[in-house]
């Protein structure tokens, strides 16, 4: 709790004086091989960060959302933007001067521990994306899902809602193409653990998912 409390303390440093800007979907937020001059804090809405490689398929590397911190690594190191920041969802972040974060975070413990928790973020999220590449397609698409929903979700009477995913975003995040997991979202449909509409994915009982993902290897 008290690392919690430090944290959100960092965030109300980084938002002192400052307005949130509106972003929208779509909306490049940062944009790779631009210089790193400011870092974002998510008031609202979700983003996604993908890594441009040149290849057919731009891999996903995470979602993002209220609280987040964004672009302070290439602040950090001074290096060029490596990842573009997509907006999925219309919502707002505060933009800070490279130059005053470093301030912050040198001289704020609190600023230093969102770092950290950030960074720890991160981790958990590049070891969340490594497992799952250990996992047959079924398997791999409902613990995206899954994840994502927890997360990011919104819970009604229904069960749990995540919006503003595309198909293909879905399938750039676990490495396939859009052809290749319609089956899987198919087979998840049929077995009453997914809804789908357009940019929404509904889980009427995650836990039941939670339990697909745990038997679902036997299914390519």
């Amino acid at each position: 709790m008290m690392d919690d409390l430090s944290a959100n303390r960092g965030r109300a440093a980084l938002r002192a004086g400052r307005r949130p800007r509106p972003f929208h979907r779509g909306e490049h937020l940062i944009t790779a091989g631009t210089p790193s001059d400011e870092v974002l804090l998510l008031e609202s809405g979700l983003v996604k960060v993908v890594l441009p490689t040149g290849a057919a398929r731009d891999p996903i590397t995470g979602l993002y959302g209220p609280g987040d911190l964004l672009g302070e690594i290439g602040v950090t190191s001074g290096a060029r933007r490596s990842a573009h920041v997509i907006a999925l969802v219309t919502g707002a972040a505060w933009h800070v001067a490279g130059s005053h974060f470093l301030a912050l975070r040198d001289g704020d413990p609190d600023v230093r521990r969102l770092v950290d928790e950030t960074w720890r973020k991160r981790q958990r999220n590049a070891d969340d994306n490594q497992l799952r590449q250990t996992r047959t397609g079924a398997a791999r698409v409902a613990m995206c899902l899954l994840s994502w929903a927890r997360e990011f979700g919104t819970e009604n009477d229904r069960g749990l809602e995540l919006r503003g995913v595309s198909q293909q975003d879905l399938a750039h995040a676990v490495a396939m193409s859009v052809k290749t997991i319609e089956p899987f979202l198919h087979a998840l449909r049929d077995r009453g653990l997914l809804h789908t509409s357009r940019l929404c994915y509904r889980l009427p009982a995650p836990d039941l998912l939670g339990h697909f993902i745990a038997t679902a290897d036997g299914m390519n």
